[in-house]
């Protein structure tokens, strides 16, 4: 299925978003387009639609983070890992660095 059809001949098109034309967010703005098969020039207007996807995130109800953690092999300094800490439901990170042994 292409974006939209010719009003005249019903041949189906895809919507030319060359050098950002018609890609505007303005809703209000009459855009026009050739067809590929009549020739004949159309106009179309651009349409916003939202849409959502929804998770569970147990730690925004009084659930304590659950970590993932990661391990990477380092060489800098007086380090020799850094290990990241990362909640698998919200945003939250912890980072931390083990010192090489001496």
């Amino acid at each position: 299925m292409r974006d939209v059809e010719c009003p005249y001949c019903g041949k189906e098109q895809e919507i030319d978003h060359d050098d950002g034309y018609g890609y505007g967010y303005d809703e209000d703005e009459l855009y026009q387009q050739e067809c590929i098969n009549c020739e004949k020039v159309f106009g179309f207007y651009t349409y916003i639609s939202l849409s959502y996807e929804v998770e569970k995130v147990p730690c925004f109800n009084g659930s304590s983070c659950e970590m993932v953690e990661r391990r990477y092999k380092l060489n800098i300094g007086n380090f020799s890992e850094q290990i990241i800490r990362q909640c698998k439901y919200c945003d939250k990170t912890e980072y931390s660095y083990t010192k090489k042994e001496e």
